[in-house]
């Protein structure tokens, strides 16, 4: 019997631009229309995690510790609440967007812009900076204190789940764990001391005139309510919620989090 996978990284973003790879997550759909759904946990990074940051995979019971999570003919929700329905009023748009032809969730997921706000967690192609490297990290870490690069190399290998060495023997798993929260302090320091100085920057610049910033594009709040609340039914999704502000996804999120923190 025919049949096509997809697959593709379910991923997170954490601090200053890194970018933890929590699984592959596999469809196969077979030409009876039967499919399959399998998510291969990365404990590698999962161990590495801790909430609120991560908070598990919907539809994926991890306290479990399985290796291969196997869901047949049945959606799993981490998909169902982020890819439109096969019913979903003007899916085809959405599917032209993302130059596809027809409804593959994986692969939708993969292609769009749209991101799901509830845990942070979306879908990237494998192979995008996500193959497992494997490195020996006695320099990066000797370095890590006195340079944030050195600790965000190290801290890069292990949000993909790479092999570690120390002078060319193997961390271990526990080690693993106490390196990345030890480098990520490090890390977090130094990259919040190098934005302070920038910001510092930006304001002398702008007390010397020399910067005026960039003006906040103003947005009717019953227009934005209105909006927000079409988008959080589902009926609509943040590109579609953005188009009618007149604004870029991006700032729709932004305005969204702060209608949230206001109520």
């Amino acid at each position: 019997m025919k049949e096509s996978t997809t697959k593709g990284m379910i991923s997170l973003d954490g601090f200053g631009g890194l970018v933890y790879d929590v699984g592959v997550v596999e469809y196969t759909v077979r030409e009876d229309e039967s499919f399959r759904y399998t998510f291969t946990p990365n404990w590698a990074v999962i161990d590495l995690l801790e909430p609120p940051l991560f908070q598990g995979v919907p539809g994926f019971d991890l306290s479990l510790r399985k290796e291969l999570y196997v869901r047949d003919n049945i959606t799993p929700t981490f998909v169902s609440e982020r890819a439109p329905s096969e019913n979903r009023e003007g899916l085809w748009e959405l599917l032209a967007a993302c130059d596809m032809e027809y409804l593959d969730k994986i692969e939708w997921l993969i292609r769009t812009d749209t991101r799901y706000i509830g845990d942070g967690l979306y879908v990237r192609a494998l192979g995008e900076g996500n193959a497992p490297t494997e490195a020996d990290v006695s320099e990066a870490i000797a370095g890590a204190a006195n340079s944030e690069q050195a600790a965000r190399e190290v801290l890069a290998t292990l949000c993909q789940g790479g092999a570690l060495l120390l002078d060319g023997e193997p961390v271990t798993d526990d080690a693993r764990k106490v390196l990345h929260d030890v480098l990520l302090r490090m890390y977090e320091k130094a990259h919040r001391s190098r934005e302070e100085k920038r910001i510092a920057g930006v304001r002398a610049a702008a007390e010397r005139g020399a910067y005026a910033g960039r003006k906040r594009k103003p947005i009717d709040e019953l227009l934005l309510r209105e909006a927000v609340e079409l988008y959080e039914a589902r009926a609509i999704d943040a590109e579609e919620a953005a188009a009618k502000l007149g604004v870029s996804a991006s700032t729709f999120f932004r305005r969204l989090k702060e209608l949230r923190a206001q109520s």
